[in-house]
């Protein structure tokens, strides 16, 4: 597990604690596995996964992991407890031990879970999936196809759809039994599963979106109208929200115009079609222009909203604002976006890439990550797949120009990548060259303009 915080040039300094939040040690899949994909180096990949497998094999036995703990012990505090060392959420990744003992899906593990569901449809990786589901596939089993229906556009259509009874796992077992109440969900006790804070925190407004990547339309449908429901209280979603009293928690009450609630309607939307989400996307504008506009502009000194009962604001806007909240909004009303794939045709956004055009680049099925940044699944099996068979190659070349006593043993690509195209694939023994910084030969991809909804390319 890595550390919260590292010094590039010098490292781990001699203070730093090892003590760091679930989601610190489990948001890197997506980054790491594309760099790695992109570079023919899984360096990056390999240590993301070491994490991931880290981090899974210290939930608790109920299959729970824990959250935030400065939010929970304010949380305690505000209710009248002293806030105990013991309520929290962060492991210690030396000792392998959980510092806290609070579970749920909010702040410090939310990235987590996305990034086991994203890295499994985006690698179309069933371990990742079976961290999340629980599941373990054997051969026959007909849900391994489960992955390639994902990389494909959002679930729409009946026969694309799983079965709610189907998607039930590990951790989203566990969460559905001893978080879940009333399509709401609460933080729980990690071990015992009784429930240690009833809020609602707005970070936890990505769940329907995920949910509705993996099928579940229903439960992640009466869930956002919870959501939708404070937000219509409010005109925003306030950090923390009491669910048993029906308001803002004391000192949480600001909402810094963060995106989760948006990102969710624009892929349910993508999955149903229900204008639901688009009327809610018109309240969102409609409420970010009426109580966050100032005479600046947002681009500039656009407001945090401090204070969601009488509206004051803050002096700063948060940089997911622009990355995310206005990107997920302007998808939400954008069906025909490039990167839902494609125009209304259905077929005019895609490019050629890599050896003679032998890949498809741009089709759709862009992954985002946790802040927005949309990642191509056809571009990263195309430069792996360019990659292995660079190496395999290599290899055989080598094996034919040294002796039987060294050909046995192939190069392996973690020892050594593939070179550039340009340089000679026939390496002299012991000889290593070194990794150039992008190994897959695709195309370069057009230049595009959006301009008041009207995307141009370069050669318009």
């Amino acid at each position: 597990m890595p550390y919260g915080t590292v010094n590039l040039m010098h490292g781990v300094s001699p203070t730093e604690t090892p003590v760091t939040c679930t989601a610190g040690v489990g948001t890197f899949i997506l980054e790491f596995a594309a760099l790695s994909r992109l570079t023919g180096d899984p360096t990056f990949e390999n240590a993301a996964r070491r994490a991931l497998t880290a981090l899974w094999k210290t939930r608790s036995d109920i299959g729970l992991v824990t959250l935030n703990p400065d939010l929970i012990i304010q949380y305690h505090k505000h209710e009248g407890g002293s806030g105990p060392d013991s309520v929290g959420n962060h492991i210690d990744i030396v000792t392998k031990k959980w510092v806290a003992q609070d579970a749920g899906i909010g702040a410090g593990v939310d990235s987590y879970f996305e990034y086991l569901v994203k890295g499994a449809i985006m690698l179309e990786d069933e371990e990742l999936l079976d961290m999340f589901r629980g599941k373990v596939l054997d051969a026959g089993d007909p849900d391994r196809n489960l992955l390639r229906c994902l990389t494909m556009k959002p679930f729409k259509h009946a026969e694309n759809q799983l079965h709610p009874h189907d998607v039930s796992s590990a951790y989203d077992r566990a969460i559905q039994n001893y978080t879940r109440f009333d399509d709401w969900y609460l933080w729980v006790q990690m071990h015992k599963g009784t429930v240690t804070m009833p809020v609602f925190q707005s970070l936890e407004a990505f769940w329907p979106g995920l949910q509705s990547l993996l099928g579940n339309l229903d439960s992640a449908a009466r869930t956002f109208q919870n959501y939708y429901s404070v937000w219509r209280q409010f005109g925003g979603l306030p950090e923390f929200y009491s669910i048993t009293q029906g308001y803002t928690v004391d000192k949480r009450e600001g909402y810094p115009l963060r995106p989760e609630l948006i990102e969710s309607a624009m892929y349910l939307f993508r999955a149903t079609g229900d204008h639901t989400y688009l009327q809610f996307g018109l309240d969102a504008v409609e409420s970010i222009e009426r109580i966050a506009k100032t005479p600046c502009g947002y681009a500039s000194v656009s407001p945090k909203v401090k204070d969601l009962r009488d509206h004051q604001l803050d002096n700063r806007m948060e940089s997911f604002f622009l990355a995310e909240t206005v990107k997920y909004l302007y998808l939400l009303f954008d069906p025909a976006h490039f990167l839902h794939g494609g125009g209304t045709g259905g077929g005019e956004s895609w490019e050629e890439g890599g050896d003679s055009g032998q890949c498809v680049l741009g089709a759709g099925g862009f992954i985002f990550n946790t802040e927005a940044h949309p990642l191509d699944p056809a571009a990263l099996h195309c430069c792996s797949r360019h990659a292995q068979e660079h190496q395999e190659l290599r290899d055989i070349l080598l094996s034919l120009s040294q002796p039987s006593s060294q050909s046995e043993q192939p190069a392996s690509l973690t020892e050594d990548p593939p070179s550039s195209q340009s340089e000679s694939i026939a390496l002299k023994p012991g000889e290593k060259k070194t990794p150039p910084p992008l190994s897959c030969p695709v195309e370069p991809f057009s230049a595009r303009l959006s301009v008041l909804g009207q995307v141009f390319s370069d050669n318009t």
